[in-house]
């Protein structure tokens, strides 16, 4: 029988605790061995408050939030909207110093209801667009319109328009044809769409690239007023394949769009609706007529 010694015992004990730290240091912080892209998809599922926190966390982790290619920024994740507003400047003034390199800003979901100062909004937006942003979603608060020159950015893939129906004198509106070369998908809700001298509005036949088009609850307005007025919306696009209008207000719509697929008005394939008494919506160049 083999007598282990009270020194050995500690020795070995020694080499035990030992061996477990140097396992414990080995693995206690794998994540952070990860290549940024992976740790970037992580992140894009925490709240960004939370993901700003991991900059204290060590010199790896100090600016790679500055980095995420997509930002969520709604006010329910804040407590007030001082402190969302403070935190949506702090975002901008932070990223906009550094050189985002092979990690550009892809997609903004924004959702701010209630009011906001304009230079903020307005402060976002032109950064968004500098950094040639692809996804937009948006919801605008009631106090402000978005500003004009987002409907002109090129790098545009996708846009999501919301604005609150509360303030028609602020309301979002496009007052000229948009200006989105890349854009494919749009959706519109609440948007204001000013008319010319004809009473006509055209709003997508610069989008040349358009083939998704949903438009919600748009109201036709003068250009040099707020006052909601009848006219002709002219929905002519030659990519143009799937459309959808929701909550119609009986304005007339002329749609001049030859490869559209589908037509989905309030709910319903515009076959099932066409004759129904009172439609004024016209259908001209479409494989749909």
């Amino acid at each position: 029988m083999r007598i282990i010694t009270r020194s050995q015992s500690r020795k070995k004990i020694g080499r035990y605790n030992q061996n477990q730290n140097e396992s414990e240091g080995d693995g206690g912080d794998r994540i952070s061995d990860l290549p940024d892209s992976i740790l970037l998809h992580i992140m894009s599922f925490m709240m960004i408050h939370d993901v700003i926190k991991t900059c204290i966390l060590s010199t790896r982790w100090k600016n790679l939030w500055k980095s995420m290619p997509n930002i969520k920024l709604h006010t329910a994740d804040f407590r007030n909207h001082c402190v969302f507003s403070e935190f949506i400047s702090g975002i901008v003034s932070c990223r906009d110093g550094r050189g985002d390199g092979d990690h550009p800003l892809i997609s903004l979901d924004f959702s701010r209801h209630g009011y906001l100062q304009n230079y903020i909004l307005t402060d976002l937006m032109r950064y968004v667009v500098s950094k040639d942003i692809q996804h937009l979603k948006i919801y605008v608060p009631y106090n402000l319109g978005l500003p004009s020159f987002v409907f002109s950015c090129s790098s545009l893939l996708s846009l999501d328009l919301s604005v609150s129906s509360y303030d028609l004198k602020r309301r979002t509106r496009i007052s000229k044809p948009l200006e989105l070369p890349s854009l494919v998908s749009l959706r519109l809700e609440s948007v204001a769409i000013s008319v010319d001298e004809n009473c006509q509005a055209e709003p997508f036949s610069k989008c040349v690239k358009l083939k998704t088009l949903s438009i919600n609850n748009f109201l036709m307005i003068s250009p040099d007023s707020d006052i909601d007025r009848s006219g002709t919306l002219v929905i002519s696009n030659a990519k143009l394949a799937n459309l959808t209008i929701k909550e119609y207000k009986r304005y007339k719509i002329l749609v001049s769009t030859p490869n559209l697929r589908s037509f989905t008005l309030d709910g319903s394939p515009f076959q099932q609706l066409r004759g129904k008494k009172g439609m004024a919506i016209e259908l001209q160049s479409s494989s749909l007529a």
